[in-house]
């Protein structure tokens, strides 16, 4: 009996505990969600074979205007448009120097302070995370 009461306490006890951060909930991508400067923290490429996350020094940044605009740090695409296809869960941008050059990428996660995405038409492992800043 002793034994059940002990079991039966830890579970509550344990079950009240909470380690969620809701800066970590995956939310839906949304303009809204999209907003804001994103900075390149973490690196997941592989060239052919196994990888780690690698930490990026002095990542590109990425600020998404909720009007479809876009400015970019050290990329040779530093202002355009962006559009997001929410059934495919991609980004799409557009540069204003070249209308001709488009990008286009997976999300992977978005979380209201963490983005992952993958370029589209990567055959190997090639994720970046990004931070909200």
């Amino acid at each position: 009996m002793r034994k059940l009461i002990i079991l039966f306490v830890a579970s509550i006890f344990l079950s009240s505990c909470s380690s969620s951060d809701d800066s970590l909930l995956i939310v839906d991508l949304t303009v809204d969600s999209l907003s804001g400067t994103w900075k390149m923290t973490d690196a997941y490429v592989s060239p052919g074979g196994e990888t780690t996350w690698q930490t990026v020094e002095n990542g590109r940044e990425y600020t998404f205007s909720p009007n479809g605009n876009f400015n970019a740090t050290q990329d040779e695409c530093p202002t355009g448009t962006y559009n997001l296809d929410l059934d495919e869960n991609t980004l799409s941008f557009t540069c204003t120097n070249d209308t001709e050059s488009m990008r286009s990428f997976r999300v992977v996660s978005i979380t209201e302070s963490e983005m992952e995405i993958s370029y589209i038409g990567c055959i190997e492992a090639c994720i970046y995370r990004y931070r909200k800043q």
